[in-house]
């Protein structure tokens, strides 16, 4: 009993009792109630202690922050170059879009000028994209990707938006062979539109000449001549444009003159060409020779040789 009396007496038991400091705590609850409801303290002091908390919570958040910008702007750089690629590649495929559609486009609008501007003995055309190109010295020949299931034929005409181009040669079920007016083994009835004077324009083996090589030296021909188709020979109707004379040359001792022409239509750099049907009862359809070979032959004039005998009379109507 001793012991414990002893220990409820002693001085350490008496300073942790709480009624003292119950109390105190209590007063300044009371005290710092009023003066909150009456004057806010308790809004300023968390004003006070927010705004010193803030640098606390800033340092405590700044190395998450860092480490997140350091990887959204490596990550932002890394899209932003192959953004920037993809980008590039994009413009480039679309600059030849572009440039293949407004060649297109103008190719078409050449080619829809000469479809309007056809004479009327063409009664039905039809265009073809040329699929390759054999340009040789000794070949001069186009394949287009029109044939028999739209209606092409063996030496059909085949034009541009600018002239003569040449005719069929082969004619497949979904393709056909242009044989070009360039070609070595190729000629063209033509016409000086100038003077009207008739000859044969030949290929030379090269799309940018042809030669008249039947003309002779007193022809009038000098450059800057335009050629047209004359009619003859069954394939192409008159008035086509073929060439441009680009030079004549005569020499006293040659019987024939030497003439170059250039063709019209862009033989080597066409991408469409167009096949023309032609109108059989038009007077400007083109001649077949076979045609003229069926008709009759008319009557030679025979020679007199000798005098008429006197004996001859001459009866009067």
């Amino acid at each position: 009993m001793a012991f414990a009396g002893g220990g409820l007496n002693s001085p350490s038991a008496r300073d942790t009792a709480p009624g003292p400091r119950f109390f105190v705590f209590a007063v300044l609850s009371i005290l710092l109630m009023y003066f909150d409801q009456r004057d806010g303290w308790s809004q300023r002091i968390r004003y006070v202690l927010q705004g010193a908390a803030y640098p606390v919570q800033v340092a405590v958040g700044s190395p998450r922050l860092l480490w997140n910008s350091t990887v959204d702007l490596f990550s932002t750089r890394a899209t932003l170059r192959r953004e920037n690629t993809e980008l590039k590649a994009r413009e480039r495929e679309l600059s030849l879009t572009a440039m293949r559609f407004a060649a297109l486009e103008q190719e078409n609008a050449r080619l829809r000028g000469l479809a309007n501007g056809l004479p009327p003995l063409v009664k039905r055309s039809q265009l073809a994209d040329v699929v390759s190109a054999d340009l040789s010295s000794q070949r001069q020949r186009l394949v287009i990707d029109q044939g028999d299931r739209a209606g092409l034929y063996r030496s059909q005409a085949i034009v541009d938006a600018t002239g003569l181009v040449g005719q069929l040669v082969r004619v497949g079920p979904w393709s056909a062979e242009v044989m070009l007016i360039s070609d070595p083994g190729h000629a063209v009835p033509v016409e000086i539109l100038r003077n009207g004077v008739r000859t044969v324009a030949e290929g030379t083996g090269n799309e940018d000449e042809m030669r008249l090589s039947l003309l002779p030296a007193t022809a009038d021909v000098k450059a800057g001549d335009t050629l047209v188709t004359s009619g003859l020979g069954g394939v192409f109707p008159a008035g086509i444009p073929v060439g441009t004379v680009v030079e004549a040359v005569r020499d006293p001792d040659d019987i024939l003159a030497r003439v170059r022409v250039r063709p019209r239509a862009s033989l080597a750099r066409d991408r469409q060409v167009m096949a023309l049907w032609f109108n059989p009862e038009s007077p400007m359809a083109p001649v077949d020779s076979a045609l003229v070979r069926e008709l009759p032959e008319a009557p030679l004039a025979r020679p007199v040789l000798e005098p008429p005998s006197p004996a001859t009379k001459v009866t009067k109507p």
